[in-house]
């Protein structure tokens, strides 16, 4: 186990001094493991992630300096959000709504830090799509229909995101014990979080980014093979507006709830060819009448392509 807790520590600092391969990282969120198809009932983001030069102005830009090694991902994200179709009208609901972005991150990658610093930009409304994602995978899981008639019109999304990563309390535990700060900014969306978390390695080794709220690269570990983590986070939401209902809804729009609280666990594997992350997560309510924490499953596939 000593062993295993040095190399964990020490894992990432061969990959960070190393020229690193584009990787292509897909990551995809749904709660069909639980049966609920409901709320953030879906997420995919696919990215391409490459090592950024060191002599650009991007990779200059607040850099942290112990940065040993940079990336850049650049990808696109949808995100789905649905009322529940199995509550009674009169319940507390939040509307259908989606999300379709492009998304930059640059990452600063160090042996015990990962810094994320990330511009989304896009549409919320009908031409993110969400209805037609959503009758795609019905087409493969079986649910009842939520009602997207009288989903907000087309409004811009942009977001600016940020998250830090840094490990804490060395040599006290197997492993690592990793702080996430960091937040996002938008038009639509703004909140803060602060979380921690117990994994096998070091921050920015084969990372989850159920407890970052950013683009996270998910490198493989120098050593190979599983590594698991566990942690809590919590946001402080100071903008919902994916919550608001058009004028004509006949539903009453819910308030966003301040404080929203997530549990994650998951396990990761990594090797020659990429890494895989499988995670659960549980929210607390995201609206006031919630009548319970949602769950969600993620799965992070990452092919190093040369």
């Amino acid at each position: 186990m000593r062993r295993f807790a040095l190399a964990a520590a020490t894992g990432l600092v061969p990959l960070a001094c190393a020229a690193q391969p584009v990787a292509w990282r897909l990551e995809v969120e749904n709660d069909v493991a639980f049966h609920t198809d409901r709320w953030y009932t879906s997420g995919v983001r696919l990215y391409r992630s490459a090592a950024l030069d060191p002599g650009s102005a991007l990779a200059s830009f607040l850099r942290l300096p112990a940065t040993r090694a940079q990336r850049l991902d650049l990808g696109m994200i949808q995100d789905v959000y649905t009322s529940d179709p199995y509550a009674a009208p009169e319940v507390p609901d939040r509307p259908n709504a989606a999300r379709l972005l492009f998304s930059a991150a640059r990452h600063d990658l160090a042996a015990e830090t990962l810094a994320t610093l990330g511009i989304d930009a896009g549409v919320s409304g009908t031409a993110a799509r969400g209805e037609q994602a959503q009758r795609l995978v019905h087409r493969l899981v079986p649910a009842p229909k939520t009602d997207w008639s009288v989903q907000v019109g087309n409004r811009t999304d942009v977001q600016v995101v940020g998250a830090w990563s840094y490990r804490i309390a060395q040599d006290a535990v197997p492993g690592a014990i990793v702080l996430h700060g960091g937040g996002a900014a938008g038009t639509l969306v703004a909140f803060g979080h602060a979380g921690i978390e117990w994994r096998g390695d070091a921050p920015g080794v084969a990372a989850n980014p159920l407890l970052r709220f950013a683009a996270t690269p998910a490198l493989p570990r120098a050593a190979g093979g599983f590594t698991f983590f566990a942690g809590a986070s919590l946001r402080a939401v100071g903008r919902n507006r994916l919550l608001e209902r058009r004028d004509d809804d006949p539903k009453a729009e819910v308030a966003a709830e301040r404080r929203v609280t997530r549990l994650a666990a998951g396990v990761a594997w990594s090797g020659a060819w990429g890494a895989a992350t499988l995670g659960l997560a549980q929210d607390s309510a995201e609206f006031a009448g919630q009548p319970e924490p949602h769950r969600f499953g993620s799965l992070t596939v990452s092919f190093l392509l040369d």
